[in-house]
């Protein structure tokens, strides 16, 4: 029951934007923490909300142009500077397992990685023809996996048009007449080049096949003892200069792109 009761506190602490920070608690606390957030949604991107906007705070430099955040502008009547509230989180639970994610006005994203070691998440973002592109993939042993929204003839392979192979032909054609007439063997560093005085010979270090070697880890004094995890949940203002223009042409573009989704 009390368990229960913690999970419900977290899962409307979170619902309701409550910053929370926890520090070097137990790992079954910590996976309250983490349930509570995939609960609402790993798969569930959002953007974050606009809180509001205002015309460019005036501001000038010394010689009397309008600046914002140490940027000259010079119309600012075609700007406003918009407000959204941002949001981000990551929580670990000492074993392995995590969840990590984060909003904000264009763009956003969300990972979990669970006991048995799979990772899956999502990411969304605006793209600059205004369609949204929202990916969602995991990764366990069998690889890495990913299915995107992206109309099916922009996920066919790449082709090589009828242009690039004649340049192909052209360039390997060239390549072939140069290396004939500079001799069987054009590289001025092959061995038969290398003789007399000036031979180069490698050292036994250079001929020595590599072999990778890594000391074994060691856990340092703060790492020792019983796991402990960690989670953080918190809001921010994002203050944002947009163009009105380009806004609004991206704001068309959205609503006739995205119909589909």
């Amino acid at each position: 029951m009390k368990c229960f009761v913690l999970a419900a506190f977290m899962l409307v602490s979170l619902a309701s934007a409550e910053n929370i920070f926890k520090i070097n608690i137990t790992p079954e606390e910590a996976q309250q923490y983490l349930n509570s957030a995939q609960l609402r949604g790993v798969n569930e991107i959002e953007y974050a909300p606009k809180t509001g906007e205002n015309p460019l705070p005036e501001a000038r430099n010394e010689k009397g142009e309008f600046v914002y955040m140490g940027r000259v502008i010079e119309h600012p009547e075609e700007y406003v500077e918009e407000h959204y509230d941002a949001h981000q989180y990551h929580g670990q639970d000492g074993l392995g397992q995590y969840v990590y994610g984060y909003k904000d006005w264009n763009q956003g994203k969300n990972e979990k990685r669970d006991e048995a070691g799979t990772v899956s998440g999502s990411y969304k973002y605006v793209q600059p023809h205004g369609r949204d592109f929202v990916a969602k993939y995991y990764a366990d042993k069998t690889g890495f996996h990913v299915e995107d929204n992206r109309p099916a003839h922009l996920k066919l392979p790449a082709t090589k048009t009828p242009a690039v192979l004649k340049a192909e032909e052209e360039h390997f054609r060239l390549w072939g007449e140069l290396a004939a007439a500079a001799g069987h063997n054009p590289d001025p560093y092959a061995a038969e080049y290398q003789t007399g005085e000036g031979r180069y010979e490698p050292t036994e270090a250079e001929t020595r096949e590599y072999v990778h070697e890594e000391k074994p880890y060691v856990p340092g004094p703060e790492e020792t003892g019983e796991p402990r995890g960690f989670f953080y949940a918190f809001d921010y203002n994002v203050p944002l200069l947009r163009n009105k223009a380009e806004r609004e042409e991206l704001e068309r573009l959205r609503s006739i792109n995205n119909k589909d989704e």
